[in-house]
């Protein structure tokens, strides 16, 4: 019920206020009023399960259940410690222990464990028993976590102690430190861990805002607490964010920001910093511009195809360049009609793109692929082969997985305009942004000679020209239009 009100409040949201974004027309600050939703909807969420679980821990704080089963295992560990532990006693504590999980798995199962700590930092006994806490947290590895400092303070009111990695085998957690009394006198703790998956769960999907739709929490540190959408391994406090970022969000509190952010692709932001327990926490959810510039093209797309393409026609012509130094290494020639990747050490080149376009479609320091195609493509509206869509399943299906796909790039070679709209169409429709896709057009070239230098990651453009004092110029990758800078010039953005 939770989850279908949060979606029926979204839509409701996203649909009284479009009339207000289409009004300006302007499609960053819609995005950012997405982002808005979609943060206050993760806040909401975080706050609800830390006051569940605090709720909990106060529960606990007085559970006669758990503060007997700490006196007797406290006062059984003094017997064993004086020799005097009857084989009676140690099988009645080991049947309360027994009893005792079936206490917690129908209570307090939203706690990973819960530990039974006497004031010495002694663990006399964890639920689950795991081989991470040792014999006794404010002495040995343990006492330098903050766990084990907090312990060393002796608290005698409730502390909350913030996720961390208590140990080299368990995953990061956070501890509410309840301390417990009898008759006036304080026994011990019982320190309840709260797994790091539970709060990542919370923030593990958030579909309402495409591909590279995310968010995330940050501690103080600047460490992410929860995993990215776009890494194989775990970022849980091992992915440091920029500080220069970070540290002005959690002053301003709330906000939005414009960043480049931990992949190197700018991105819009939106922000909050929420309290817990002397805890604070940085909530953000972000959206890689790249692609709300491509959503926008895909809305516009008559209007932005003719503004490209007029554009293309009439941008002054780039500098003429001298051609690169020339290479030993084997040249694989591509001919019309085909396609050839490079992943080692090759160097590819195909010649007289006339009619015709080269594509280049690279990953660098992973693949490039060259391929040459005809008129008679079905980039073109004909019916024959389809280079196009056979580069993009391989690069999708064999050569990368999906969160890697943002660093695909395309540049298009041609002397004409004719195959750019449908070659564009087909890679946005295949997931790629046009900020991935660069054009390099010479309207008063008869053709080109397109070379891919894989080691070094550099295209080379040769137009051949009669216009040319040489018959000949060179233009370079750096020469290319992208297209994704296009759109946004003309979207004012």
């Amino acid at each position: 019920m939770r989850i279908q009100r949060t979606a029926i409040i979204f839509l409701f949201a996203v649909f009284s206020l479009a009339p207000v974004a289409q009004a300006n027309k302007d499609p960053y600050q819609w995005a950012l009023v997405r982002l808005d939703y979609a943060r206050k909807d993760k806040v909401d969420q975080l706050k609800w399960f830390c006051e569940r679980v605090h709720e909990l821990a106060r529960r606990a704080r007085t559970d006669s259940v758990l503060i007997e089963f700490l006196d007797v295992n406290q006062k059984s560990a003094w017997l064993d410690q004086q020799g005097k532990a009857s084989k009676e006693l140690r099988n009645k504590v080991g049947e309360l222990r027994k009893a005792l999980g079936y206490y917690y798995a129908s209570n307090y199962l939203s706690f990973h464990d819960i530990l039974f700590v006497d004031l010495g930092g002694n663990v006399l006994h964890t639920i689950r028993g795991d081989s991470g806490f040792q014999s006794n947290l404010v002495e040995g590895p343990l006492a330098e976590t903050p766990l084990g400092k907090c312990l060393q303070s002796k608290p005698t009111k409730e502390t909350f102690v913030d996720f961390h990695r208590y140990s080299e085998l368990d995953r990061p957690a956070a501890f509410f430190v309840e301390p417990i009394q009898r008759e006036g006198k304080q026994l011990g703790w019982l320190v309840l861990q709260c797994s790091i998956n539970k709060v990542n769960s919370l923030f593990a999907g958030i579909e309402q805002l495409g591909e590279t739709g995310e968010a995330f929490v940050v501690n103080r540190s600047g460490y992410m607490l929860t995993e990215s959408n776009f890494a194989d391994e775990s970022t849980i406090l091992k992915e440091h964010l920029d500080d220069r970022n970070i540290q002005v969000k959690f002053r301003d509190g709330q906000g939005h920001r414009t960043v480049t952010d931990y992949r190197g692709f700018k991105a819009l932001t939106s922000f909050e910093v929420v309290e817990f327990l002397g805890t604070q926490w940085l909530v953000v959810v972000k959206v890689d511009e790249a692609q709300v510039t491509t959503e926008h093209f895909q809305e516009h797309r008559q209007y932005f195809m003719e503004q490209i393409l007029g554009y293309l026609d009439k941008v002054p012509p780039k500098e003429r360049r001298a051609p690169d130094s020339t290479s030993d290494r084997k040249l694989f020639r591509v001919d019309m009609d085909e396609f050839v990747k490079a992943n080692h050490n090759e160097l590819l080149q195909t010649v007289g793109v006339a009619t015709c376009t080269a594509l280049v479609a690279s990953y660098p320091g992973k693949f490039g692929y060259l391929a040459h195609i005809s008129p008679m493509d079905q980039v073109y509206g004909s019916e024959g082969t389809n280079l196009l869509g056979h580069v993009t399943k391989k690069i999708k299906t064999y050569d990368i997985p999906k969160y890697e796909r943002r660093r695909v790039r395309f540049v298009i070679v041609a002397p004409h305009l004719v195959s750019l709209p449908s070659i564009i169409d087909k890679l946005v429709a295949e997931g790629f942004f046009l900020s991935q896709i660069s054009v390099m057009y010479e309207p008063r070239a008869r053709c080109a000679n397109v070379s891919y230098d894989y080691v070094r990651d550099h295209i080379t453009v040769q137009w051949l020209s009669d216009q040319a004092p040489q018959g000949e110029h060179f233009h370079h990758a750096g020469d290319a239009h992208n297209l994704g800078a296009i759109v946004k010039n003309y979207t004012g953005g």
